[in-house]
């Protein structure tokens, strides 16, 4: 069971949460909790980092943020052992998490839980400070984004367990609730999709976790934090077995991206080198490209397109002017994704939802798709509109 930081806000919601994992713990012999950080601890633990130094060491940023977890993890604890349930805490290191890669964003080596099954044989529950880790030089060092899911989906791997992702939300919706208060609720779906939805802006569970349950074939499940509603799950659900009839839909969910930065390179020379040098440029100072277009002008003039994260500007801009480009860039745009494996099986759905850009009078600036999905790059005044157009369009 893992509990986002919305779950274990407060004190009073640690103990609400004590007796949803007590009503599962009659049910399961082993039970492992995984917690986030109480509310929004990693932020203004961060923003305290900032606040006593210009350039924090990551190193001891690491350390500093990973205390979170531990709070929530102790306090956690201690109230299931004042209920009369035995359960011990444990911090990222003693859960065997062992981790490689940079401070803040690393990832996950090994997993040596030992010590969480002996507690479990002595018929605890084991509590884990999620999101952290430690590297062969003996540094804490955090996971990043999502850093407790992944921890979760990771615990189950190795343990041979399913997983409960308890949060704010009763599921995986086919819209944002927030955006669309008739979107449906899905009751059950593939891993593919809901990674490409992760991906393209769903904020229920990060693509990294998915990914890692669909490699060790973990059942997810995704629920509200009472335990009162019944959520979603994740699995590879099959039409042939009966689970799942593909065929009932052609698309699953609708997504958006915030915050994307459009940037359009001209006067570039075909089959130069200056445009595989750019972005080995770009690469090089950490900017994440994610749609790329190229238009051939003519015979000696083309032009490229792509878009990545509005935090990337200065880097982009710091890079295109060493360089020594022409070029213009959109700022605030969002990314709209229309998201299903039945678009595999179903024809017309690119047209169906190009016809709905145009009864809306929406224009776009790029298109890309994949095997599973369709993305459109519009303006921010567009996305609550379109988002439920095509939901509209494709009963979601």
């Amino acid at each position: 069971m893992k509990f986002g930081g919305t779950s274990v806000a407060t004190t009073d919601k640690i103990k609400q949460v004590c007796q949803l994992i007590l009503r599962q713990k009659e049910q399961y012999d082993d039970l492992v909790v995984v917690v986030s950080a109480m509310g929004k601890t990693t932020d203004k633990l961060l923003a305290m980092a900032y606040e006593v130094s210009t350039r924090p060491v990551a190193r001891e940023v690491d350390v500093l943020l990973s205390s979170g977890e531990l709070i929530s993890a102790s306090l956690l604890a201690l109230h299931l052992n004042d209920l009369g349930c035995s359960a011990e805490s444990f911090t990222g290191f003693q859960a065997g998490f062992r981790t490689s890669g940079s401070h803040r964003k690393s990832k996950i080596e090994d997993l040596n839980p030992t010590l969480i099954e002996t507690a479990l044989k002595r018929g605890e529950i084991a509590v884990v400070a999620g999101f952290q880790g430690m590297n062969k030089d003996g540094d804490i060092t955090t996971l990043g984004r999502g850093g407790s899911d992944t921890s979760a989906v990771a615990l189950a791997a190795k343990l041979g367990a399913k997983c409960e992702i308890y949060t704010d939300v009763d599921g995986i919706y086919s819209v944002d609730p927030r955006i669309r208060p008739q979107a449906k609720k899905i009751d059950r779906i593939n891993y593919e999709e809901v990674v490409e939805m992760a991906h393209q802006g769903a904020r229920v569970i990060e693509a990294r976790s998915v990914e890692l349950a669909a490699k060790y074939q973990v059942p997810l499940y995704i629920a509200l934090n009472t335990g009162e509603v019944e959520g979603t799950y994740v699995a590879n659900f099959t039409e042939q077995t009966g689970e799942r009839k593909m065929e009932d839909f052609k698309l699953t969910n609708v997504s958006a991206i915030e915050n994307i930065l459009l940037v359009s390179i001209q006067g570039l020379p075909n089959l130069s080198f200056e445009s595989s040098k750019c972005f080995t440029e770009l690469a090089a100072a950490g900017v994440n490209v994610d749609i790329l277009n190229q238009v051939i002008l003519d015979r000696d003039n083309s032009a490229f397109s792509f878009t990545s994260d509005m935090d990337s500007k200065p880097e982009i801009i710091e890079v295109l002017d060493r360089m020594k480009l022409e070029y213009t860039y959109v700022e605030n745009l969002n990314k709209v994704s229309i998201i299903g494996s039945a678009m595999r099986n179903q024809v017309g759905v690119a047209a169906k939802a190009f016809n709905v850009f145009i009864e809306q009078n929406i224009p776009f600036y790029m298109v890309s798709t994949s095997d599973i999905s369709i993305s459109y790059v519009v303006k921010a005044e567009d996305k609550n509109t379109i988002i439920n157009a095509l939901a509209d369009a494709f009963g979601l």
